[in-house]
């Protein structure tokens, strides 16, 4: 077997987290890579959604996990400490942490966004990003981190303008979610802050979330 040479370039199929770090890390040791992006632009898929980026099972916060990897954390997120979950019954558990339980982060194409901050970087290290371009061999060494093939889930949300204290409020119930959960998350520290899924929307109308200027980004698989 021919040992790879260190000269040759790494091709990486996906622009998205895993394949941007990944490229950035290879980059900072020396090495050139092209990473193929099939879709017009990174995160496009994700369309301006929110998701939170969990640290309550690393001992040190996911904020210096990542500096120490050398990867950026130049994006806006919001910690996200206090909260309330629902059991199917209605009952409520507050939640309440002195560290983050989770930050939340915009995905897709924007200024602001996880996507682009690893883009930046990835740039500016030398790697190669070709969007429109679908990898369908790897001839040498290379990396396949393309996401899901198909959706195994679907979920919807909308970004709404809200009233709400900060906070993140979630459900599990059948009746209201079957299968899986609903959350409401309206923290005010994001560009566009207020969003949430809209069977939870349902709920919190009960509860008294005022809602204004309501829009559905950009369909979610995965």
């Amino acid at each position: 077997m021919t040992k790879p040479s260190k000269n040759a370039t790494i091709e990486i199929a996906g622009a998205g987290p895993a394949g941007l770090a990944a490229a950035i890390t290879l980059a900072q040791a020396g090495r050139q890579v092209v990473v193929h992006e099939m879709q017009k632009e990174v995160g496009h898929r994700f369309g301006g959604d929110f998701q939170g980026m969990e640290n309550w099972t690393t001992r040190e916060d996911v904020f210096v996990v990542l500096k120490e990897l050398g990867i950026t954390t130049d994006f806006i997120a919001a910690p996200c400490r206090n909260g309330t979950v629902f059991d199917p019954a209605g009952k409520a558990y507050e939640i309440k942490s002195e560290e983050a339980l989770f930050y939340l982060v915009e995905r897709g194409p924007g200024p602001n966004t996880l996507d682009s901050a690893l883009l930046r970087q990835a740039q500016s290290l030398g790697v190669e990003v070709r969007c429109n371009s679908r990898l369908r061999h790897i001839a040498g060494d290379g990396i396949l981190a393309a996401g899901p093939r198909a959706a195994d889930a679907i979920a919807v949300g909308y970004h709404f303008e809200t009233n709400m204290a900060d906070g993140f409020w979630a459900i599990c119930d059948n009746d209201l979610a079957p299968q899986g959960y609903a959350y409401l998350l309206p923290p005010s520290s994001l560009p566009f802050p207020h969003w949430g899924r809209p069977r939870v929307v349902v709920q919190s109308v009960t509860l008294g979330t005022s809602m204004q200027n309501a829009r559905q980004p950009e369909g979610q698989r995965g």
